[in-house]
């Protein structure tokens, strides 16, 4: 990646970076992959592994798992329910640190756009939950977005080169995404692991707000 330019797009992800729920959703999964207990830590490990894949990636191994691989009414339940349990929980869990503030600063800057592996219908119902797409220009979710195939959707949209882009995440598949994409990535520590080389990683988005004031005055 080269050395950063003028800045004219924001992207976040939104688990772990807008808001702390990356424990409620490991936790739903621990609970809804306990329905199976033969396969119960072979789907934990496989959900370690792969934690920034969207949900419908675990559940198409648990099918495979399961010898079911064609069963769309049990993947569809399984979505179900993890929708069910997880979505009381995430309308209420906190801000992470320095996000509404982050958004604030940038609103008036530049675009800020949403990359999320949650499905984007859900994504779109918490965000009216919690009275955050104003600080939007776009959302997407996966389905029907990977979150690589979104960030080009946006530069598009923009009309943005990957110089002029920065995407937030917390986890090793939002630095791939960003790596393949070509535009710049910060992350922000909310415990999940990065691929090395290690990105510039930050503790919160209070601290990310000072980096980037610093970096695109």
């Amino acid at each position: 990646m080269s050395s950063m330019g003028k800045l004219r797009v924001l992207i976040l992800d939104f688990d772990g970076v807008v808001i702390e729920s990356n424990s409620v959703k490991s936790e739903a999964f621990r609970w809804l992959f306990g329905q199976f207990p033969e396969h119960r830590d072979a789907m934990l490990r496989f959900h370690e592994e792969n934690v920034s894949a969207s949900r419908f990636v675990k559940f198409d191994h648990l099918l495979k798992l399961l010898g079911r691989e064609k069963d769309s009414a049990l993947r569809d339940e399984l979505a179900v329910k993890f929708s069910s349990r997880v979505f009381d929980e995430i309308v209420r869990v906190p801000l992470v640190p320095g996000s509404e503030e982050l958004l604030r600063t940038f609103l008036s800057k530049v675009p800020i756009y949403l990359a999320s592996v949650t499905p984007e219908p859900e994504l779109l119902e918490i965000l009216s939950r919690r009275k955050l797409s104003h600080w939007f220009s776009g959302v997407y979710g996966c389905p029907p977005w990977t979150k690589a195939d979104a960030i080009r959707a946006i530069l598009a949209n923009e009309g943005a080169t990957k110089n002029e882009a920065l995407l937030v995440g917390d986890s090793a598949g939002d630095q791939r995404a960003a790596q393949d994409t070509g535009i710049h990535f910060v992350a922000r520590d909310s415990g999940l692991p990065f691929a090395s080389p290690s990105p510039r990683t930050f503790p919160d988005l209070h601290a990310v707000l000072k980096y980037l004031r610093v970096t695109f005055p």
